[in-house]
C-alpha cells in the first residue's frame, strides 16, 4: 500500500472527502469473474447488482491509514442496507474516522461510512475496523497456529436449516481479476513482503463477497433493503487455499417477520478465514 497523498496521520473526528462511486460492468464483471461465479442471474435481471460490489466504494485507505503499513490486516466489518444499488448509477460516499482503540498488539482504526443516492437517500452504512501493528513494526508478520489460539473454534452453530453453501478454490489470478488488475499485497507478492507477510494476502474484500453472495442468494429482495451484516475476520487465507463458504437460517416463530443467518468460511483443515452475523 501507498501512503502517497497522505497529508495526516488519522484521528478521531476526521472527517474525509465526499467521494463518487459508479457501478460500471467493469466492476460487475471484475466481482463475478474473479470470484468464479455466473453472472447469468444478473444479466437477465433476475437479480440485482451484489451488495458487495458496495465494498469498492470503501476507498478510504489513503486518508484513513496509519503511515506505517507493515502487517496491517482487516479485523471487522459491519453493513446496514437500505436500497439496491443500480448499475450505472452515481453515488456519494461519506466518512469519518469514528474511533481509534487498541486490540492486543494492535491499533485499530474504524471508518465510517455512508452511501447516498442521487437524491440523497441514505443506501447503505458501513463500519470498517482496519488493524495496524505500531509500537513494535516487524520484519514478517507471524501468525498463531490456529489450533492452538485462545477460543479457536468454539463458535457456536446455531440449530437451523443449512443454507446451500459452495466452496472455491482461490487462485493468484482471481485475485488479480477481483482487484481490476491493481498491484498491492492482495494481487503481488513482492507487494506483500514489503509489508511483512510472506505470501499474498487474499483481500478481505473477496472473501467477504462470498458470505455476501450467499447472502444475496438466500434472502433475495429483502437483503438489499433492510439487510444487517457483522463480519470478523479470524484467519489470513493465501492463493490456492480451498475454502468452503457455510451457513445456518433460523427464523423464530414468534416473528415470522425476521430471519437470522450464522456463516462462516473455512479452509479444508478447518481453519477459520471468518465468521458473520447477518439478519433482515
Amino acid at each position: 500500500m501507498s501512503d502517497a497523498g497522505k497529508s495526516e496521520e488519522p484521528t478521531i473526528g476526521k472527517r474525509l472527502p465526499d467521494k463518487k462511486f459508479v457501478v460500471t460492468d467493469r466492476l460487475l464483471e471484475d466481482y463475478f469473474e474473479g470470484l468464479d461465479l455466473d453472472r447469468g442471474p444478473y444479466d437477465r435481471g433476475e437479480v440485482p447488482v451484489p451488495s458487495m460490489i458496495a465494498t469498492d466504494a470503501d476507498n478510504y485507505f489513503a486518508e484513513a491509514a496509519f503511515s506505517q503499513q507493515r502487517g496491517h490486516l482487516w479485523m471487522r466489518q459491519a453493513w446496514a442496507f437500505m436500497k439496491p444499488m443500480q448499475e450505472g448509477a452515481t453515488y456519494t460516499t461519506r466518512g469519518s474516522i469514528e474511533d481509534i482503540y487498541r486490540k492486543r498488539d494492535r491499533t485499530v482504526v474504524n471508518t465510517a461510512i455512508t452511501m447516498l443516492d442521487s437524491s440523497g437517500a441514505d443506501v447503505l452504512t458501513a463500519n470498517h475496523h482496519q488493524s495496524f501493528l505500531l509500537d513494535a513494526p516487524v520484519e514478517e508478520v507471524e501468525f498463531r497456529d490456529p489450533g492452538k489460539k485462545s477460543g479457536a473454534r468454539k463458535f457456536i452453530v446455531p440449530e437451523g436449516e443449512p443454507l446451500d453453501g459452495f466452496e472455491r478454490k482461490i487462485s493468484l489470478e482471481m485475485c488479480g481479476q477481483y482487484f481490476h488488475g491493481s498491484k498491492s499485497y492482495h494481487t503481488d507478492k513482492d507487494a506483500s513482503l514489503a509489508l511483512g507477510f510472506h505470501e499474498v494476502v487474499v483481500g478481505g474484500r473477496m472473501t467477504m463477497a462470498y458470505i455476501g453472495h450467499l447472502l444475496d442468494t438466500h434472502f433475495g429482495e429483502s437483503w438489499f433493503q433492510s439487510g444487517k451484516l457483522d463480519v470478523k475476520f479470524t484467519n489470513p487465507c493465501w492463493p490456492d487455499d480451498h475454502i468452503s463458504i457455510k451457513g445456518v437460517s433460523t427464523k423464530p416463530d414468534e416473528d415470522e417477520s425476521t430471519e437470522s443467518v450464522f456463516a462462516w468460511i473455512e479452509k479444508e483443515d478447518g481453519t477459520i478465514i471468518l465468521i458473520a452475523n447477518a439478519s433482515i
